[in-house]
């Protein structure tokens, strides 16, 4: 039971370190909260920032993702463990108490949970993402469709249940982080059938 709670733990904590936070306050002096789309992650952090301390940001926080697993798998825990280290790394990363519970949407701490499980179908999906946010330049667009394919493959290359699930449970986490945080947004875009700003919404 203590390699269990230490794991979920550290998991929970590694998720919680708010990079784009900390870069925005130590580089430009500004809380990336308050500016650009306001979400701190990584993009947010790009457009406000410089483009190099975004995709450090994007390293960093897939790294938690990844160590948060790795650490999980040799703590000698039930594959059940490591799926919910899986998971509350993302919660973590989501609603750090560290910024008042309001921290990123995920998708950089999945992308790195999934490229340690299952690389060679992210790096498919990544090629994906990338193709599609080029043509469209909208990430909420390339970011749809990464989740899509991600657990399209998934299952159709007969991944194990748990994957499957942790998979599924993951993308509706972002998904849902996203609407909650842009509810209002979102919600003046949909009764105005406004759909091409409803999928600009980041």
């Amino acid at each position: 039971m203590l390699e269990i709670a230490l794991t979920l733990a550290i998991a929970f904590a590694l998720g919680s370190f708010p990079t784009a936070y900390i870069a925005g306050r130590v580089l430009s002096g500004a809380d990336i909260r308050d500016v650009g789309s306001g979400n701190p992650g990584a993009l947010n952090t790009a457009r406000s920032v410089g483009i190099g301390v975004g995709v450090a940001v994007l390293l960093i926080d897939a790294g938690k993702g990844i160590l948060a697993v790795f650490i999980a798998l040799h703590m000698s825990v039930a594959d059940l463990w490591v799926y919910a280290s899986a998971l509350l790394v993302t919660l973590g990363h989501n609603f750090s108490p560290f910024t008042g519970f309001r921290g990123g949407k995920g998708a950089a701490s999945v992308l790195g949970i999934s490229a340690f499980m299952l690389w060679h179908i992210t790096a498919i999906t990544f090629a994906v993402g990338l193709v599609v946010y080029l043509v469209t330049r909208q990430a909420v667009v390339s970011m749809a469709v990464v989740f899509i394919v991600l657990n399209a493959l998934t299952i159709a290359t007969g991944q194990s249940t748990g994957q499957i699930v942790l998979c599924i449970i993951l993308s509706l986490l972002v998904a849902g982080t996203h609407l909650l945080r842009e509810r209002e947004r979102v919600s003046s875009a949909v009764r105005e059938r406004n759909w091409r700003r409803f999928m600009s919404i980041e």
